[in-house]
């Protein structure tokens, strides 16, 4: 049984493992011009099993796992970090196979609801941005307009609106307006009723979360105002006016153009 299989493995780990194999599964890959992305997912996988190989082995020196049966307390390992292996998810995105851009985009969307993927990292091209920003842009330019398959078409929304409604994902200022014009575009362009209904949907909940975002930030800014102005009577508050900053990091979008 190999590592990537092994009972320790099964938990947390097991889907970003399970996912990359799907990828690497797909029979476009044995040709030539996706050399690149079979080689991302290869290096992908032999660096998780590595990780998982070394969080098993010092859980198992602490007493969580049990030496004789090589099981123990699985849910208790670590969870490996899906920022660093998004590289693979990406090159699939790109690859231009709606077979393989579909998978790609489903293990996106999974990852991001099971917590596993949050883009927290910087982008690796370009430091003065985060993780998460590539990857809005890389969901996003899955759609290249009224051509794009209408399976993809919907991987996208439903990418888009566990990113944008998921808590264990922050997505900024210009990123979330990347994200509102493409359910927008999709919803202007796309033939399929289903469709259109379900990016009509999406961005109505989009749009929902992120001014519920701000109200909640607004009465959080307004309790800590009141609490230090007892705290301190006659002293003025050091925290920002609802008038005079953001009020949270998902700013109201502009409408999409």
């Amino acid at each position: 049984m190999s590592a990537a299989e092994s009972p320790h493995h099964r938990g947390k780990n097991f889907f970003l493992v399970r996912a990359l194999e799907k990828i690497l599964g797909e029979r476009e890959l044995k040709r030539a011009q996706h050399s690149a992305l079979k080689k991302a997912c290869e290096s992908s996988l032999k660096d998780i099993k590595a990780e998982v190989k070394r969080l098993h082995d010092k859980e198992k020196a602490r007493g969580g796992v049990s030496s004789g049966s090589g099981q123990g307390t699985t849910g208790d390992l670590e969870e490996i970090d899906a920022d660093k292996h998004f590289y693979p998810f990406e090159l699939a995105c790109r690859s231009g196979v709606p077979r393989i851009v579909n998978t790609a985009l489903d293990c996106i969307q999974k990852l991001i609801a099971y917590g596993q993927l949050r883009g927290l990292q910087p982008d690796p091209e370009q430091p003065d941005k985060l993780l998460i920003d590539r990857i809005v842009d890389t969901i996003c330019g899955c759609f290249i307009g009224v051509q794009t398959d209408e399976g993809i078409q919907l991987q996208i929304i439903k990418a888009l609106l566990t990113m944008m409604t998921c808590s264990t994902v922050s997505v900024h200022g210009g990123t979330v307006l990347t994200a509102v014009r493409c359910c927008y575009n999709i919803y202007l362009a796309s033939k399929n009723v289903i469709n259109q209904t379900t990016s009509k949907a999406s961005l109505t909940q989009i749009l929902s979360t992120i001014f519920q975002r701000m109200e909640n930030e607004t009465e959080l800014q307004v309790a800590a105002r009141e609490k230090m102005a007892s705290l301190h009577p006659g002293s003025t508050s050091s925290l920002p006016s609802s008038s005079s900053a953001p009020l949270t990091p998902h700013q109201p979008s502009p409408s999409p153009s």
